[in-house]
C-alpha cells in the first residue's frame, strides 16, 4: 500500500543514558556502552541510583526530529522481556497456616518468601518445599513438606502444584484468604495484592482455605507476571484531542501500545537452560545457611515467564499520532506499566542493601516511528 513521504524516527529505550554530550550523535559504540555501564550502577554516595527502562526521558543536544510534522505512525515495537517469575515486594511472598497440634483447629501463620528470578514450574516447587521446611515452627515440631508440580499426565493427577505436609501427629494446613479471621496480617492493601499475586503464581484459590494434610493448586498457575505491557509517553500524544484510555479504573493518558505477550511470532527466549540439570539450593536463615538437597532432575520448560524473551510486534493497524507542524520533536518521555498498572519492576528495592548496586532486571525496548510530512498545495 502506497504511503505519505515519512522520516524514520528510531527510539531504543537504553539512549536514555545518553544526555546532553556535544557530538553525541556520532559517538564511538563504546562511548555508548560505557554510558550504559556507568547509569546501571549510578551512586550518589548513599544509594544507588539506577536509571530506570519503566519511566524515564531521553534528551538530545538538539531536536530529535524537526520538520513540517503532521503525524507520527508507530511501525514497530521490539520488547525484550527482563521481568523475573517472582518478583521481590510483588509476588514473592506468601502465608501459610499450621495447625498447633492434630485436631485441634488452633493456627499459627507464618509468612514465606521466594527468593526472586526465573523459574521453571519444577524450580518454584522445590523453592517453596524448601521455604516451608526452613520456618522455625516446622523445625521445632518436626514438620516437612513435600512439593510437585504436575501437567496432569495421567487421571490421578491435577494441572499444577501438590504440596504434602508430613507431621508426628497429622497436623493439617491451609493457605489463608486476605479476610481470614485466623491471619488478621493483611491490615494494607499493598501486602494483600502481593499475597493475592503469590496465590496467583501457585494456582491458589479460597479452595485452599479448608484444612488438610494435602493441597493442590485449584485453578492453573500462571508464570508469566503480566500478560502484557503498556507503554505510555505524555509528549508524544500531547497535540491528540481524542485521547487515549483504557478499561481501568486509572484511566492513564498517553497509551502509545498495549503489548500482548503472546505476540504474532513466536517469542525468542534470550536464555537458554540445559535440558536435564541437577539443581540445589542454599539461603540464609538466622544467620545460619540451610542447604536443601535436591533428589529430582530439572526439564527444560517453555513457559512465558520462566526465562526472558524477544518479541517484536509488526503492528497491521499501527496508531496514528496526531502532530502540529509548528513544533519539532523534541525530548520523549516513556513509561512502561504491567497489567496491574504498575511501573514495570526493574531493581529490588526490597532487599537492598545499601552500598551494593544490587541486580537489575530493565525490560528495553525498541521502537520505529514514521514521522510524515504534512502536505503543502
Amino acid at each position: 500500500m502506497a504511503q505519505q513521504p515519512n522520516a524514520i524516527l528510531a527510539i531504543n529505550s537504553t539512549d536514555r543514558y545518553i544526555t546532553n554530550v556535544p557530538g553525541n550523535v556520532n559517538q564511538p559504540v563504546s562511548n555508548t556502552l560505557l554510558a550504559q555501564y556507568v547509569g546501571n550502577a549510578t551512586y550518589d554516595g548513599v544509594v544507588y541510583k539506577p536509571q530506570s527502562s519503566s519511566d524515564f526521558s531521553i534528551t538530545a543536544p538538539n531536536a530529535l526530529m524537526n520538520g513540517y510534522i503532521d503525524k507520527i505512525i508507530i511501525s514497530q515495537i521490539q520488547l525484550q522481556y527482563n521481568l523475573p517469575t517472582v518478583v521481590p515486594g510483588r509476588n514473592s511472598t506468601l502465608y501459610v497456616a499450621l495447625e498447633t497440634g492434630q485436631g485441634t483447629s488452633q493456627w499459627n501463620v507464618e509468612g514465606v518468601t521466594i527468593p526472586y528470578g526465573y523459574y521453571t514450574p519444577e524450580e518454584l516447587a522445590i523453592s517453596l518445599q524448601i521455604q516451608l521446611d526452613a520456618i522455625e515452627y516446622c523445625v521445632d515440631n518436626d514438620i516437612t513438606f513435600t512439593v510437585k508440580y504436575n501437567m496432569a499426565s495421567n487421571t490421578f493427577s491435577s494441572v499444577g502444584f501438590e504440596i504434602l505436609i508430613e507431621s508426628p501427629d497429622n497436623r493439617r494446613f491451609y493457605f489463608p484468604a486476605p479476610n481470614d479471621p485466623n491471619a488478621l496480617i493483611f491490615p494494607d492493601t499493598p501486602a494483600q495484592d502481593e499475597l493475592l499475586k503469590a496465590y496467583k503464581l501457585f494456582g491458589i484459590t479460597y479452595g485452599n482455605a479448608t484444612p488438610q494434610i494435602r493441597q493442590k493448586s485449584q485453578t492453573t498457575p500462571v508464570f508469566l507476571y503480566t500478560p502484557f505491557i503498556d507503554i505510555y509517553s505524555d509528549a508524544l500524544t500531547n497535540y491528540q484531542a481524542l485521547k487515549d484510555t483504557d478499561s481501568s479504573t486509572s484511566r492513564r493518558k498517553g497509551l502509545l501500545a498495549r503489548l500482548y505477550l503472546s505476540g504474532v511470532g513466536n517469542p525468542q527466549t534470550s536464555f537458554a537452560r540445559s535440558k536435564e540439570q541437577t539443581s540445589s539450593a542454599a539461603f540464609l536463615y538466622n544467620g545460619d545457611e540451610i542447604t536443601g538437597e535436591i533428589g529430582v532432575e530439572l526439564t527444560d520448560s517453555d513457559s512465558l515467564g520462566c526465562s526472558p524473551f524477544l518479541l517484536t510486534f509488526d503492528l497491521n493497524s499501527p496508531k496514528v499520532i496526531k502532530w502540529t507542524p509548528d513544533t519539532a520533536v523534541n525530548s520523549l518521555d516513556f513509561q512502561m506499566r504491567d497489567c496491574y498498572g504498575d511501573l514495570l519492576w526493574t531493581f529490588d528495592t526490597v532487599s537492598y542493601t545499601p552500598g551494593y548496586s544490587g541486580e537489575l532486571f530493565n525490560t528495553e525496548f525498541q521502537m520505529t516511528l514514521l514521522c510524515v510530512e504534512k502536505k503543502y498545495k
